[in-house]
């Protein structure tokens, strides 16, 4: 009977486990192809060509290397999940950060980009050859994202198709309102001249009033990072001046509570000031 029981413990255990591999097998592919999509259309977007696959691989190595290294430091269970999510989005941050930087690089270069449009149909070449030279006089990202315009053109694609491709690659207001003019313009007839010079000193405009509002607001945002970093920053003071004290901070459970919630506070501090000393335009 103790055989019996013993071999059903066994079976029961064996299946047990084997279901747990399999789901959680299952999870990791479906997040792997989610991943490996979403990073890839990032890429493309970016005209990074790397393989997103490997990206994964690489993502997961980190994520493993840093749970590793947060429990050898503190030899806590706490600081290997911490760790470990750190290293697991650590590289997910890192390309929606290149995403930003290109965007704002995209809307800095927008002005000059309508008025060179707008200069080259004023030397009486048509609109598709205005992107032509847009492309040869821009730098990137701009120049890239309009070249890309100009060869779908040429592989057949309409020209309107082509810059609404455009706003799905690009996520900027400016641009879908430019798009939106130049397709109207093209379909019902207008001066589309006029179109880039009144676009292009409204931008100025908007641009020279934001630019003003973050000088008055900048002192709002400082403040903001006083109180992120100083916490932080006095912590690291008295880590020096009395190690064995501060050392309990990271080794008791009431410490380790009380930094999660320091981190919380300073958090949610910084965002509030931030909020208040942001001004939308």
């Amino acid at each position: 009977m103790a055989l019996i029981s013993i071999l059903l413990i066994f079976i029961s255990t064996v299946i047990f486990t084997w279901t747990g591999v399999r789901l959680l097998q299952e999870a990791t592919e479906k997040y792997e192809e989610k991943y490996v999509a979403q990073t890839q259309a990032a890429l493309e977007g970016m005209f990074v060509y790397m393989d997103a696959k490997r990206l994964f691989r690489f993502n997961m190595i980190i994520m493993v290397v840093s749970s590793a290294l947060g429990y050898l430091i503190t030899e806590k269970v706490t600081f290997l999940i911490i760790f470990g999510l750190v290293g697991f989005f650590l590289p997910q941050f890192i390309v929606k950060g290149k995403q930003k930087k290109r965007l704002k690089q995209f809307e800095a270069q927008f002005v000059d980009a309508i008025t060179v449009l707008s200069n080259a149909l004023k030397a009486g070449q048509n609109f598709v050859q205005a992107l032509s030279t847009l492309e040869k006089e821009q730098e990137p990202p701009i120049s890239q994202e309009f070249g890309l315009v100009i060869r779908e053109y040429r592989l057949g694609v309409p020209v309107e198709d082509a810059l609404e491709n455009l706003t799905k690659r690009i996520a900027s207001d400016d641009l879908k309102l430019l798009v939106t003019a130049v397709n109207i313009v093209l379909a019902m007839g207008g001066n589309l001249r006029e179109i880039f010079d009144t676009m292009a000193h409204v931008i100025r405009e908007r641009n020279r009033i934001e630019g003003k509002t973050k000088s008055l607001t900048a002192q709002g945002k400082m403040q903001a990072v006083v109180a992120a970093v100083l916490p932080s920053a006095f912590g690291v003071v008295l880590y020096v001046m009395d190690p064995p004290l501060m050392t309990r901070m990271f080794t008791d459970t009431i410490g380790i509570i009380a930094l999660g919630g320091t981190f919380a506070l300073q958090f949610i501090g910084y965002t509030m000031i931030k909020k208040v000393s942001s001004i939308d335009i």
